[in-house]
């Protein structure tokens, strides 16, 4: 495989890392799967978008940041006015999972409202710059995704190792009960997680976007989020990181072997295949942030 083909399938795998790294902190936070999180993605990359029309010349690192902090808002807005109702209340687990499939479908529907059924580019000079290493061309998007997604894992596990919030919410996630009974507020810890969830999957969103586009049903690449989230075992953040690299090489040498046609079949045959050999994931239950 090409120099270029390997560092395509190393960038679009680390787009699924963070989207499913979202995935795995909601489930290690509430036990939830939370479907919505591919629709939280699609939300921060419009946002992106509409800041780069208020403002055209709006570095692309502050975009980042920018959309990365209101998503992350807009989920602990979810997390306290839709889920922390229905935790309160003990519903049924059915009742959650079909609570963020109806949160995702609202915000799918809301996004087709407020910008159109049309795809959407950033009409930025990163959208078409093109560098070159070992005489291989790659997209200028990728030097972002190669110096993101470490200063991101390092924020998370200093987060979550040296501050008091941080290390708050492992214990709720750990033992919701022992940690309540400890004085930790549970609801805070929980809007947290839903933050950084939320915003983690904004930054893969306006990541993505000058390699690709921006439409309303651009969610569906969260499906791959998951498949990446179970390989590396759900709950596990440094597990979604490797999930998400070993799909987005895996169906990159797939579909060059084979025929892009199949690149979602391969991704998951990848998975049904890394699951056969190792069912509960790649990454022990303890092994986590």
């Amino acid at each position: 495989m090409e120099l270029t083909q390997l560092m395509s399938g190393l960038a679009v795998g680390c787009i699924y890392a963070l989207v499913a790294v979202g995935y795995s902190m909601i489930y290690r936070a509430l036990g939830l799967v939370n479907f919505a999180q591919s629709d939280i993605m699609m939300l921060g990359a419009y946002i992106g978008y509409s800041l780069l029309m208020a403002w055209p010349t709006m570095p692309f690192w502050l975009v980042l940041v920018v959309a990365t902090v209101l998503t992350g808002a807009f989920g602990m807005v979810i997390e306290r006015i839709a889920f922390r109702p229905a935790l309160k209340r003990n519903v049924d687990q059915l009742y959650l999972v079909l609570l963020t499939l109806g949160i995702g479908i609202v915000l799918s529907n809301a996004a087709l409202l407020i910008w159109g059924a049309n795809p959407v580019v950033y009409s930025i000079p990163l959208t078409h710059q093109i560098y070159a290493v070992a005489g291989y061309p790659f997209p200028g998007v990728y030097v972002y995704i190669a110096v993101a997604m470490p200063l991101l894992l390092i924020g998370l596990q200093l987060f979550f190792s040296r501050t008091w919030v941080g290390v708050a919410a492992r214990a709720v996630a750990d033992d919701k009960e022992t940690a309540s009974m400890m004085g930790v507020n549970v609801g805070v810890a929980s809007g947290v997680s839903f933050a950084i969830a939320s915003g983690t999957g904004a930054l893969a969103g306006v990541l993505y976007a000058p390699i690709s586009f921006v439409s309303y049903d651009m969610g569906v690449i969260g499906v791959k989020a998951i498949a990446a989230a179970v390989i590396g075992t759900l709950g596990s953040v440094p597990g979604a990181v490797i999930g998400g690299l070993i799909i987005g090489v895996g169906e990159t040498i797939g579909s060059n072997l084979i025929s892009t046609k199949y690149m979602d079949s391969i991704a998951f045959m990848v998975m049904i295949v890394i699951l056969l050999l190792r069912p509960t994931g790649l990454m022990n239950k303890e092994v986590r942030v």
